[in-house]
């Protein structure tokens, strides 16, 4: 049995991950629902792992052995509670890719547990939270006080199928702003954010379901917190509410037709930019960094989590991606600092 087990390997991210896994010298068993893992892990010569999550202790005999689970399987409300169960009843740690409020709010219901199970919970492991995440920690460091953060991402690629699916089914629903420490209510695109990283100019809109709502609070302490994304025209005018029947169109019929993900092109080419401001009503420190591809530089965060974990760097309960600093983005091939 192998040391990473990887859930939801048949899916585009699972797959670029495990084809960097391999590439890199980690050997991954690959893990889901369906018959099609096997034939990718066959052809990457590894071990397969077919299992649902209706029964938990079937769930736990897979993860004898394995120190880490990724779970890669998206809907991560739906997904997370089964694993992260059985990965407190097995001692595997387990690390997902959770990139929305909900989601990485209701892995943090499992802290204490991880706590006196001595594992270690992370979601946001991939682009949407862990280089923001990142990013705020050192932005909080050089100014302490800071009761404000500003976080804007800038994803420029290609967007895979669940991603489109997950993000049109609520384009338009109210999401959160974290104010005094709470999460409030907030519209999407309800306010704008013109911004420059890398020398390139952006515009961005509120994205009111960004992950890191929740993980920088937790990770800076930081009581105030917006998130901006910079998103095609089209999608900005679904968070207002309108084409909404294009919306429908999309996810009832034309869903099938959008390309499964980012092409080689786009992630051989293409950037990410990350930029974390905080304030204090008169001063601001400013982070902001160029990636990879927004898929490349998940599958890189990914990997970098795994090798630290295996190294047993790691500490119990719910943790963010904050907790490896810049180090871990330093490993990464395509990050340069702004």
């Amino acid at each position: 049995m192998s040391d990473i087990l990887i859930y939801g390997a048949a899916g585009y991210t699972g797959r670029l991950c495990a084809k960097e896994f391999v590439e890199t010298g980690l050997r991954p068993v690959l893990g889901g629902r369906q018959e099609t893992v096997r034939a990718l892990a066959a052809r990457l010569d590894l071990e397969a792992a077919v299992f649902d999550l209706n029964d938990s202790h079937k769930i736990e005999r897979q993860l004898k052995g394995v120190r880490l689970l990724l779970n890669l399987s998206g809907q991560f409300v739906t997904t997370q509670k089964p694993l992260i169960e059985a990965c407190l009843a097995s001692g595997t740690h387990y690390v997902d890719l959770a990139g929305e409020v909900e989601d990485t709010s209701s892995a943090f219901a499992f802290n204490e547990q991880a706590r006196r199970a001595n594992i270690m919970i992370m979601p946001g492991a991939g682009f949407n939270v862990a280089p923001s995440d990142i990013a705020a920690g050192l932005a909080k460091k050089r100014l302490p006080d800071a009761p404000e953060l500003v976080i804007a991402l800038t994803p420029d690629g290609g967007v895979s199928r669940g991603t489109l699916k997950g993000m049109l089914s609520h384009i338009e629903r109210p999401g959160h702003r974290r104010v005094g420490g709470a999460l409030v209510a907030a519209r999407p695109a309800e306010t704008e954010l013109n911004f420059q990283v890398a020398g390139r100019k952006f515009r961005a809109v509120y994205d009111p379901w960004l992950g890191d709502l929740f993980t920088a609070g937790v990770s800076t302490g930081i009581g105030n917190i917006s998130t901006y994304s910079v998103l095609p025209g089209l999608a900005v005018t679904m968070m207002k509410g309108r084409l909404l029947w294009l919306r429908n169109l999309i996810l009832n019929h034309l869903l099938p037709l959008f390309p499964e993900g980012s092409s080689a092109r786009q992630l051989r080419d293409g950037r990410s930019y990350v930029l974390a401001i905080v304030s204090n009503g008169q001063t601001q420190q400013r982070v902001a960094l160029m990636g990879p591809e927004a898929y490349r530089f998940t599958v890189l965060c990914l990997r970098e989590i795994a090798r630290a974990v295996l190294a047993g760097k790691w500490s119990p309960g719910f943790q963010t991606p904050a907790l490896y600093g810049r180090e871990l983005l330093d490993r990464i091939e395509g990050v340069k600092w702004d």
